[in-house]
């Protein structure tokens, strides 16, 4: 691990483990911390090494049901394409443990050409990610919540300012290279932008929230006054107040909507601010001149973005 204090400012090099890690001692370090690690060497000799390519996943993904793209990404149910990968046991363990919400799918297919950014953001419903690199090589840069960066007002997106030199400045931040076969825990509300290096990278995640968790943050406390507004919002007594919400939400691109799906709210040590929704909504809005200033830079980011090619359901009778 780094020697570093969890709340210490800077740089650190993010700790590496082996793919025989046990278990015990991932959660005792990483995951009940909320620290990330890289565990090398997991999908070593995976099939998929050999076979995944953009097409081929398109055309076996096309034949499972209930597998389905997403905006920028392909949804897929646990053990689907299991021919081609295994998962880690810590990661069979985890989503098996009483203590993670269940979720239909809860496994992610990426496919990034040369030179894709993922701008700043991070996931939502304060998802765990163990994100395997399939093929290809990505660029990871990660800041803790802790130190967090500055959000467009109610998502989980940073501020495109252009200057990552100058958004690093007193955060607590690693910055790696993440390899074919290796495994990047990412905790969750951890920010981070990502760059793909290689012709095409693939990447295989799986996500899980706990029901319950120990670490406290800044931007955890922005999430969960942000899931209480959506809340108040969505039930409001006011059927105006609803519809209108719900609309707007409907509006968003799919990456920024992250309104919480379980049924029961994760359980925190995290104190609730007074006055915390009202709060909230000035701080958010008070981002709107930062968010204003930069408004090309995010402009120019989401016309770029490449969503994934459907699955179109007569790639099933096309070879492999």
């Amino acid at each position: 691990m780094n020697n570093k204090s969890k709340s210490e400012a800077g740089y650190f090099a993010i700790a590496r483990e082996s793919a025989d890690f046990s278990f015990e001692d991932f959660v005792s370090r990483y995951y009940s911390t909320e620290q990330p690690v890289i565990i090398e060497g997991v999908g070593e000799s995976w099939p998929a090494k050999q076979r995944w390519t953009e097409t081929y996943i398109r055309q076996a993904l096309a034949k499972e049901t209930k597998a389905e793209a997403a905006s920028l990404w392909y949804w897929m149910e646990r053990d689907m394409l299991s021919g081609d990968y295994q998962t880690p046991k810590l990661v069979q363990r985890l989503l098996d443990a009483s203590n993670t919400f269940t979720r239909s799918k809860s496994m992610r297919i990426w496919v990034h050409n040369q030179d894709n950014v993922s701008s700043w953001h991070f996931d939502g419903n304060m998802v765990s990610v163990f994100n395997t690199q399939v093929t290809g090589q990505k660029e990871w840069f990660l800041v803790s919540p802790d130190t967090p960066l500055h959000c467009y007002p109610f998502v989980n997106f940073a501020i495109m300012n252009g200057n990552d030199a100058k958004s690093l400045i007193h955060k607590r931040y690693t910055h790696f290279m993440l390899n074919e076969g290796d495994m990047l825990y990412i905790p969750p509300l951890w920010f981070h932008k990502v760059i793909s290096k290689a012709p095409e990278n693939i990447s295989l995640n799986w996500i899980m929230t706990k029901k319950e968790t120990t670490v406290c943050s800044k931007t955890l406390n922005r999430e969960l006054e942000k899931y209480r507004l959506q809340e108040y919002l969505f039930k409001h007594r006011f059927a105006w107040v609803k519809r209108t919400s719900k609309m707007i939400d409907a509006k968003l691109p799919g990456f920024l909507r992250s309104n919480w799906r379980y049924q029961s709210m994760i359980i925190t040590q995290q104190p609730q601010r007074r006055f915390g929704l009202a709060r909230y909504v000035l701080e958010e809005l008070s981002a709107l001149g930062r968010t204003l200033w930069h408004a090309r830079k995010a402009r120019s980011y989401y016309q770029q973005l490449k969503p994934v090619k459907q699955l179109d359901k007569a790639d099933m009778n096309q070879p492999d």
